[in-house]
């Protein structure tokens, strides 16, 4: 069967940008693979990467898939290098690790040059894509195919999940695309180019990359920075119910803060109530452009769980929370086609963009999965806004997938000594501060900084952020470091018809 094609890209707002970075969180075993002493240093050649200026250099570091049969497929890494621009250029890089999972690394050039200027004048920014992402023997299939598939309660259509597992079995061995497999990537890496030891930044799905490498190879990371932190002991989406509403609580507390939110929402619970109730009865739907011929269209019904998980995404992005009291309050009032819009834009994206779907599934299946409790997330449907519908997605499409098998210690919690600065969004309706403080426990030189107006991203912070990572990175310590910015909320004000963006 031939691979199958992923959907052309779309919709590259910020707003997606930020979204596409939500996690996923998984963990890896406590016994570090074998890796090979000696590897030959690859060379490096000039290359354009979006979002990077500067000396940038692409290369690919071979690994085999299966480190068990070192001489059978084998996977090359791209490895994109920007170098130091300053004059005065430390051995040890700044190391970025993608969310997901499924993101490749060499995506974030933009954010990299946004968010770590700063530390690029001392240190070379490094992207990875890791194995099934990207150009590392990437694992991208369409999923949500027909017009239909945009309203459903399911992300993973069954029969899209089953074409792409079969497709991909022609390419991969889906049980070696594993947080663990990525962290001894991420060590064969280091090794191949001499680096004597990695500054980390992990977002999202990234900080459990991160955790498990300090895990398995304790020497292998010099520092250690963790944005939207996903703990070993986290099962997303376990959580998610629990979370999003607690985000959702703090929108309403917000907008009652805001006398102009709250002059023209002032119910923004009942106005979700209301929602929801529409879209379990059928009754709001989305007009959808029939491919790419924009003149005709279909128009599909918008499920319970198509939106109430597209609430929860939308919550991620502190641009996108803004917009949420107006868009809740038209719909409520059966004015639901802004809303619908934003459901079908933000499935497309999260359905089209950069994640490779297969290597999200193999991690999510092979790990997450196995610790869902699906009656537990039945009873959150009374409780919570979002209820199970993000556990529902993620356990039937795994009945169709060729999961990893179990690894032993891969929920235990990791310690290290490794000065590691976990950063938080107060807003955040999938890791919010408190896994952070539950991985702190066992990190005695690490430090948990909360930001102040910030969901799950890091856009509307990158000048304040940059700043304490850079020093935090430069003396490898979280002691006296500048966090004013911290306390000042950064989130945008809400969208009213009176205050339009």
């Amino acid at each position: 069967m031939p691979r199958t094609p992923p959907i052309p890209r779309v919709l590259r707002s910020p707003l997606i940008a930020a979204v596409i970075a939500s996690a996923l969180l998984v963990t890896a075993r406590a016994i570090p693979a074998q890796l090979p002493a000696r590897i030959r240093k690859p060379a490096l050649a000039p290359c354009t990467v979006r979002g990077l200026s500067g000396d940038v250099r692409c290369g690919t570091v071979r690994v085999p898939e299966n480190r068990a049969r070192p001489h059978g497929r084998q996977i090359d890494l791209r490895v994109v290098v920007a170098r130091a621009t300053g004059a005065a250029r430390e051995p040890d890089p700044f190391v970025l690790l993608a969310g997901g999972p499924g993101q490749a690394g060499t995506q974030m050039g933009e954010f990299a040059t946004t968010a770590f200027g700063r530390v690029r004048e001392r240190r070379d920014l490094v992207l990875i894509d890791a194995r099934g992402t990207g150009r590392s023997n990437g694992l991208a299939c369409a999923m949500l195919r027909r017009p239909e598939d945009l309203g459903a309660w399911t992300m993973f259509p069954p029969a899209s999940v089953r074409l792409c597992r079969d497709s991909l079995r022609t390419v991969a061995d889906l049980a070696q695309y594993t947080t663990a497999a990525i962290a001894d990537d991420l060590e064969a890496v280091r090794r191949t180019f001499g680096w004597p030891a990695l500054n980390l930044y992990g977002t999202s799905y990234g900080t459990r990359l991160a955790l498990v490498y300090l895990r398995r190879h304790p020497r292998g990371a010099r520092t250690v920075v963790l944005k939207a932190v996903a703990p070993p002991s986290l099962i997303a989406p376990m959580n998610y119910a629990e979370d999003a509403e607690r985000a959702f609580g703090l929108l309403v507390r917000d907008c009652r803060a805001e006398p102009v939110c709250a002059a023209a929402f002032p119910d923004p619970r009942a106005d979700l109530d209301t929602v929801l109730a529409r879209a379990a009865a059928g009754a709001i739907r989305a007009v959808v452009p029939r491919g790419a011929d924009t003149t005709i269209a279909d128009t599909v019904r918008l499920s319970r769980d198509a939106v109430a998980a597209t609430l929860m995404t939308a919550l991620q992005s502190s641009g996108s929370r803004a917009r949420l009291p107006m868009l809740l309050h038209q719909a409520a009032a059966a004015e639901a086609e802004p809303l619908a819009a934003l459901v079908v834009q933000i499935r497309q994206a999260l359905s089209a963009q950069e994640i490779a779907v297969g290597m999200h599934l193999s991690v999510s299946c092979g790990e997450d999965a196995r610790k869902l409790d699906t009656a537990g997330a039945r009873r959150a449907d009374g409780r919570t806004f979002l209820g199970g519908a993000r556990v529902r997605m993620l356990a039937a499409a795994c009945q169709d997938w060729a999961a990893p098998p179990a690894t032993p210690g891969a929920y235990d919690p990791v310690r290290s000594a490794v000065p590691v600065l976990l950063v938080s969004g107060d807003l955040d309706p999938n890791t919010p501060p408190r896994h952070a403080e539950a991985a702190l426990r066992l990190l005695p030189n690490g430090r948990h900084v909360v930001l102040r107006g910030v969901a799950h991203g890091w856009s509307n912070v990158a000048a304040c952020g940059s700043a304490f990572v850079a020093d935090f990175v430069a003396r490898a310590s979280t002691r006296d470091l500048e966090l004013t910015c911290a306390d000042v909320s950064s989130a945008p004000p809400f969208v009213t018809p009176a205050r339009r963006p």
